[in-house]
């Protein structure tokens, strides 16, 4: 009966514990309970918790109650597997400190008044052992029963303090990555200390935060660790979609992705080596999603604390990334007013462009899409065609005005404008990336072009496809003293020069891309009122243009 009371009562305490452990955020504090409440149902005279260091040599002291400094600060305490019961499966009882070979330090133990010890080993994590060491001042007569509880206290103690660990990491975690980003920290650094963090405390595989563009039906981006096996990090966006069911927002769990039909083996997600998934999908912005996914060797059974935590960096992870698009959204508004305004000055120089960069731009990107180029490769070249003409704002107004019409000496002028625009935004760090498209837009398939004669694939494919939307526009649109040709007329045109002054394969997609979207091919028509640039050049004497003084003004070193 005495036995029955004190089950109860360790049950009773087992369960305040863990309210306690569950209320407290800090580590000590709940192995402090722990032992505490261990020394009171067993009636002992102290109780240490210790852990075995990484190396596996020596335990460190976490918790202790009942015993003096003087006994726990006697010595360094080995882990000998002759010595030590972290080795053992089962209990073991000293029932005499004085004569068992096992006490490391036993005139110590003896000052102390100790007379019987039990040492509990248990696994907590899959490379973290304890030791729960109970300390009696009698000796013990130990019941079947007593075994039980000791054994069960060892299983209760375990999941406690995993708990309570993983509580105390858990929170550690969400505060790193909530300072990384308030303080501005680069996204994939964040996303980086996710995906280890999360492996690292779950004792997982891998893990892999992927982020989706569900317009262009693409893998936007991917952050990985703990994996050495290429095909689960080259997974394609059918089949994250499939599996992960991303645009449903909710967790998928596969036990066995061996017998899950779920998962076919032609995904490559590595079944031979992979047993658990979990995957928690996350919207961040517009048509972006993310998906974080954690990747077991072992059959796994999750406690929602758990799930709870992967969500919940996976959301962190979604706020980074979330104010990293708005951020390149701002980006991208500030690109689109510098460009806009670089062009308006060209039209503002000369009535005949209006209109020319912008179906440039547009024709090229058509012709880009058209080719399976990125979504970054098109909007790349866009800015390219907007810009491609940009350096004839360094020239003087009678030049431009007769375009068509030149001597030789001001025509040599004019092949001067891909190098004077590349410069111009070779010197702007947001839209650098354009300048070779803006450079090379002249050199033709055949090396007859300039500035530099480049032939073949040696010419950028942005520039390769710019000079065919160049050509399209200037043959289709008005022109002073010049008639335009026909849509249909013009592509057959480009036809006859493909393989000499273009690309054969960027005209054959250019063609395909016009004809697909015939009613966006808009030729720029010249006002009824327009004046011809030979009565504005007349008395107006050559020099540099107001448009070319701003831009040495406000681009460094030009």
């Amino acid at each position: 009966m005495a036995e029955n009371a004190r089950l109860e009562h360790f049950f009773k305490v087992v369960t305040s514990v863990s309210r306690a452990l569950h209320e407290s955020t800090d580590l000590s504090e709940s192995l402090q309970i722990m032992v505490e409440s261990v020394t009171e149902v067993f009636h002992a005279k102290g109780c240490t918790l210790r852990v075995l260091d990484p190396a596996g040599k020596e335990f460190e002291l976490m918790a202790a109650t009942g015993l003096s400094s003087a006994y726990l600060e006697k010595g360094v305490v080995i882990a000998d597997s002759h010595l030590s019961e972290v080795f053992e499966d089962q209990l073991v009882v000293i029932d005499n400190v004085a004569s068992d070979p096992r006490i490391q330090y036993p005139d110590a133990a003896i000052a102390e008044g100790i007379i019987s010890i039990i040492g509990v080993p248990f696994q907590v994590t899959g490379n973290m052992r304890m030791v729960l060491r109970i300390y009696f001042d009698r000796r013990l007569s130990l019941t079947e029963e007593d075994h039980r509880l000791l054994y069960y206290m060892a299983q209760q103690s375990a999941i406690t303090i995993k708990n309570a660990i993983q509580q105390t990491r858990y929170l550690e975690t969400f505060r790193k990555v909530s300072t990384a980003i308030h303080e501005g920290d680069a996204v994939n650094d964040i996303l980086e200390s996710i995906v280890s963090t999360i492996r690292e405390i779950m004792e997982a595989r891998g893990c892999i935060y992927w982020i989706v563009d569900t317009d262009q039906q693409q893998v936007y981006m991917k952050v990985t660790s703990g994996f050495q096996m290429n095909s689960l990090s080259h997974i394609s966006y059918d089949t994250l979609r499939d599996v992960f069911r991303f645009e449903e927002e909710k967790e998928v769990f596969f036990k066995d992705v061996r017998e899950d039909p779920r998962i076919p083996s032609s995904t490559g997600l590595g079944k031979q080596m992979v047993t658990s998934i979990l995957g928690v999908p996350f919207h961040i912005v517009d048509q972006y999603r993310g998906i974080l996914a954690v990747y077991f060797s072992k059959p796994r059974k999750l406690a929602q604390s758990e799930v709870n935590f992967v969500r919940d960096s996976g959301r962190q992870g979604a706020i980074a990334l979330h104010k990293a698009f708005r951020y390149d959204e701002r980006m991208l508004k500030a690109f689109r007013e510098i460009i806009e305004g670089l062009v308006l000055a060209l039209e503002a120089k000369d009535v005949c462009t209006h209109g020319h960069s912008l179906n440039v731009g547009n024709y090229g990107k058509m012709a880009a899409e058209q080719m399976g180029l990125s979504a970054r490769e098109a909007e790349e070249i866009y800015r390219g065609g907007l810009l491609h003409d940009i350096g004839k704002i360094a020239m003087q107004d009678n030049i431009l005005g007769n375009l068509g019409h030149l001597s030789p000496g001001d025509f040599e002028t004019v092949k001067k404008h891909p190098v004077i625009g590349a410069k111009i935004i070779g010197r702007l760090s947001l839209l650098n990336e354009v300048a070779p498209v803006i450079l090379y837009h002249h050199e033709r398939y055949d090396g007859s072009g300039y500035p530099e004669g480049l032939t073949g694939e040696a010419i950028p494919l942005g520039a390769r496809i710019i000079a065919v939307s160049d050509a399209f526009d200037a043959m289709t649109s008005d022109r002073p003293k010049k008639e335009n040709m026909s849509i249909s007329k013009a592509l057959n045109h480009l036809q006859l020069e493909a393989g000499t002054k273009f690309d054969p394969e960027v005209v054959k997609a250019f063609v395909q891309a016009i004809e697909a979207n015939i009613d966006s091919v808009r030729p720029y028509t010249m006002p009824e009122d327009y004046v011809c640039t030979e009565e504005r050049q007349n008395g107006g004497e050559k020099r540099k243009t107001p448009v070319f003084d701003w831009i040495r003004r406000y681009i460094p070193g030009f």
